[in-house]
């Protein structure tokens, strides 16, 4: 039977152009969020737990069953096996599109800094959007685990506004997904402190060179050492990862960075080890996509950005 305990635990809040969206989990379709209800009690949710107790997959749940078909982990079989609980236990929330790298899997939806070249080559673009908390009814008291997304997390303060209305920090996990150019303050460690545990998560899908084509702005070197410093001076309840998105652009290369991995990044420096895991693109990138759609689209963003690939 194809269970999950994500829409009973979990609600994932997106901020998009259109306006604030919700669903179970951040791999889950998402629908507008209705400000009549409160977070727990969003009639999409109830509609997809609805389905669940009914035996039946719900549509939103498209993502995972592709991941499973596929052979790869999905979401609902990494956390969506835990006990029901009924309540809010795991809040995710999309902070908004601000970015600073326009990496080529992505586009303007989920970065800022993707505007300019989406306009050049004829794709939707979208005004900048970031999420406000006030915008939701909800008691954030039952919250155990916090997870970040964007857009680019550590761009904005958006999440230490979050942070800052948990009201028992020692209780409750925080995870990031970060694309690793920024290091945070003093204060920003002193506040992560604070908490039971925070795990930062670094989207990486390749190394040297390649890694600087597919995440345009950034430098390998820069966000090597970056990873390195947090490991080294983070404080002691900081855990950390990577998350690699699996394309046509690094499928070939995926063991250079399994290598890396376990060669400088496996554990933290007390010796506990860091997560890896991974995702399928989607898209124009995804490793079934469309050779010749793909072929034409990496020839359109290299001429726009001047790459010779």
């Amino acid at each position: 039977m194809w269970k999950c305990s994500e829409p009973y635990n979990t609600v994932y809040l997106e901020q998009t152009a259109s306006g604030l969206a919700v669903a179970p989990c951040c791999a889950a379709g998402t629908q507008l969020y209705d400000n009549n209800a409160t977070l727990y009690e969003q009639p999409y949710l109830k509609q997809i737990r609805n389905d669940f107790d009914n035996n039946k997959i719900p549509k939103a749940c498209l993502n995972c069953t592709m991941h499973e078909q596929k052979g790869i982990t999905s979401r609902r079989q990494l956390s969506g096996q835990d006990a029901i609980v009924n309540q809010i236990k795991n809040f995710e929330v999309h902070v908004g599109n601000y970015c600073n790298l326009k990496c080529v899997i992505c586009d303007n939806r989920w970065s800022s800094a993707w505007k300019k070249d989406a306009q050049q080559m004829g794709l939707p673009t979208f005004k900048n959007f970031k999420f406000n908390l006030n915008s939701i009814k909800s008691d954030l008291s039952t919250v155990e685990w916090l997870h970040f997304t964007g857009g680019e997390p550590l761009f904005t303060n958006i999440h230490r506004d979050v942070l800052n209305r948990i009201p028992d920090p020692s209780q409750c996990i925080v995870y990031y997904n970060t694309n690793g150019t920024i290091r945070v303050s003093d204060s920003m460690f002193e506040l992560w402190g604070k908490f039971k545990l925070v795990k930062l998560i670094f989207s990486i899908d390749d190394v040297g060179e390649r890694f600087n084509y597919q995440r345009t702005n950034a430098k390998w070197s820069e966000v090597e050492s970056n990873m390195l410093w947090y490991r080294d001076v983070a404080p002691s309840n900081m855990m950390f990862g990577i998350n690699r998105t699996i394309s046509k652009l690094n499928q070939p290369y995926l063991s250079d960075l399994d290598n890396w991995f376990a060669k400088y990044f496996a554990t933290n420096r007390d010796g506990d080890h860091n997560d890896f895991s991974e995702q399928c693109a989607v898209g124009v990138c995804a490793i079934d996509a469309d050779q010749d759609q793909f072929e034409n689209y990496i020839s359109r963003l290299n001429t726009i950005r001047n790459h010779h690939v």
